[in-house]
């Protein structure tokens, strides 16, 4: 399991062996590709990535005209300040500074939200232990992985606070 620890200056350090290194890079690669592809508004990941701010059409078209460019900027510079952390191979020890927790962050509750999203994840089959013989299984065992580091972080974070 990776590490995940505060640091004095405020940053949290993260350091991921060659395998959750190299998942995470992969990961992000797969999530770029998606920002990147212009994936039609009717896939279900992109409606979860980038939801509708209102329930009416007139209003929901609006608000992503004036703001959808601005938003897929913010997740693909996130993405860049991951990948630029994560480095090209190997172990990845990351510090990453306050001002980059936020990036941090919105990156790992992409990947879950995307992850989930194609899996039909549910609060209920969240809380369950993957299961080895589910064609998932390995999907949701990452889901899982994800909000563990997810929370360890967020856990260091408010330590820092304290």
């Amino acid at each position: 399991m990776p590490e995940v620890k505060a640091a004095s200056d405020g940053a949290v350090e993260v350091s991921l062996d060659h395998q959750e290194a190299d998942l995470m890079r992969s990961l992000t690669e797969e999530i770029g590709t998606l920002f990147d592809a212009g994936a039609p508004r009717s896939d279900p990941v992109v409606e979860r990535l980038f939801p509708d701010a209102y329930e009416s059409r007139k209003e929901a078209r609006a608000y992503r005209d004036l703001v959808g460019d601005d938003l897929r900027a913010a997740k693909k510079e996130a993405l860049g300040t991951v990948e630029n952390k994560l480095g090209r191979s190997g172990e990845a020890s990351l510090s990453i500074a306050p001002s980059e927790v936020d990036a941090w962050l919105t990156v790992l509750t992409d990947l879950r939200l995307a992850i989930g999203t194609r899996l039909a994840v549910t609060e209920a089959t969240m809380e369950e232990e993957p299961d080895p013989e589910d064609p998932d299984g390995a999907a949701k065992t990452v889901l899982h992985w994800l909000g563990w580091l997810q929370e360890m972080t967020l856990a260091e974070l408010t330590k820092e606070e304290e």
